[in-house]
């Protein structure tokens, strides 16, 4: 299992810019089995994870598949990132790829709360 991360500072103005939409369609286009996650803190994007999961018996058809996924059109996806990026202030988007095919798409928001304390006075 291979984990990458990279760290990424962008305009906290809410949108991923093109250049960086690039570098993430790549990343989707080189991941076979695994998720692609994109970590958001005050609507910028933060940092990308990858976490491909290499199986033996998929290692022949591996680059056959990859190179037709390559020439595929990830303006519809990229589109989809853009909506659920848009609005998240601390959170993450995981896309979740099998077979070189993104699948699914989940977005987890987290909402943090300055004015609560706990019964010991910390905050949440």
């Amino acid at each position: 299992m291979a984990v990458r991360k990279i760290q990424i500072g962008t305009n906290p103005n809410s949108a991923i810019s093109k250049h960086l939409m690039e570098q993430i369609v790549d990343v989707l286009k080189t991941t076979f089995h695994g998720n692609v996650t994109l970590v958001t803190q005050n609507f910028r994007l933060v940092q990308i994870e990858r976490n491909e999961k290499i199986r033996p018996c998929d290692m022949i058809t591996r680059d056959q598949k990859l190179n037709v996924e390559k020439k595929s059109d990830y303006t519809q996806i990229g589109k989809k990132i853009q909506k659920e990026f848009g609005d998240l202030e601390y959170g993450q988007i995981v896309i979740v790829i099998k077979e070189g095919k993104i699948i699914q798409i989940e977005r987890t928001e987290k909402h943090r709360f300055q004015e609560f304390t706990g019964l010991d006075g910390e905050g949440i």
